[in-house]
């Protein structure tokens, strides 16, 4: 057993490499996969190998890794960025971010599409990532929708009675029409899993276009009061306890 005072210096490369600012531990994954990663001059493609951060000389396409401070960001994304830390045809979200904060490696805890707006946890811990999107987690997500017609009782119980994605049927933890402008048009969906747009299919497949999308609550993170394009910084024990107690934003 490790003692409290030393710090721990052996780590799985895949967490290092997350580490060290590389994005999630799944994205290392595929990196090492791929013959990109280099210990000690030597290309490495077991994904259960161990570095000594102390010793060991990691290279990610040549380029030399090391630890980064941890930084955790709650943003209020706004619709048309995209979630991710490049592409060649549109802006991102982390244009928002001032260039200290951007070059610490943070990358998008999870994926709001660019049509889409709301609560966005930005990190380069990806530890933390995999907790926050993991559906073993038990992490719900709440999202408010804006359609274009008023939502009938029928098309509620529908929604709840699960939507078919492949060969999967995906229910919402629970389906509501909310109080907005306009009346009968807003609707609340909470979901335990993550499966790409899956809001906006569950909607459109019964006929509800979808005008407006926002993430309002991450567990029991709850955007309010933060602006759009807004972002705060706290520290790792502070998010959780935001996500797992709640707070409000």
């Amino acid at each position: 057993m490790m003692s409290p005072d030393k710090p721990e210096t052996r780590f799985r490369l895949n967490r290092f490499i997350a580490m060290c600012g590389g994005g999630s531990r799944r994205g290392a994954d595929s990196l090492i996969r791929s013959g990109r990663v280099e210990v000690n001059g030597s290309t490495v493609r077991d994904l259960s190998f161990q570095v000594n951060s102390g010793e060991d000389i990691v290279r990610l396409d040549g380029a030399v890794l090391a630890i980064k401070k941890k930084q955790y960001i709650i943003m209020n994304k706004p619709k048309g960025l995209v979630c991710a830390v490049s592409d060649r045809f549109s802006g991102t979200v982390m244009d928002i971010l001032p260039r200290n904060i951007s070059e610490e490696g943070v990358f998008p805890a999870g994926r709001l599409d660019k049509d889409s707006e709301g609560l966005l946890i930005l990190t380069n811990d990806g530890t933390m990532s995999h907790k926050i999107t993991h559906p073993g987690s038990m992490i719900l997500k709440t999202y408010e929708i804006l359609v274009q017609r008023n939502v009938s009782s029928g098309e509620l119980g529908s929604l709840m009675q699960g939507t078919q994605f492949g060969s999967r049927v995906v229910r919402p933890v629970e389906a509501r029409i909310i109080s907005g402008d306009p009346e009968g048009q807003w609707l609340s969906i909470t979901i335990a899993e993550g499966i790409k747009r899956e809001v906006r299919l569950m909607a459109e497949s019964r006929g509800l276009k979808v005008i407006r999308l926002v993430r309002r609550k991450i567990g029991s993170l709850e955007l309010r009061d933060l602006p759009s394009g807004g972002f705060i910084q706290v520290k790792g024990e502070r998010l959780l306890e935001m996500i797992f107690y709640g707070c409000i934003i």
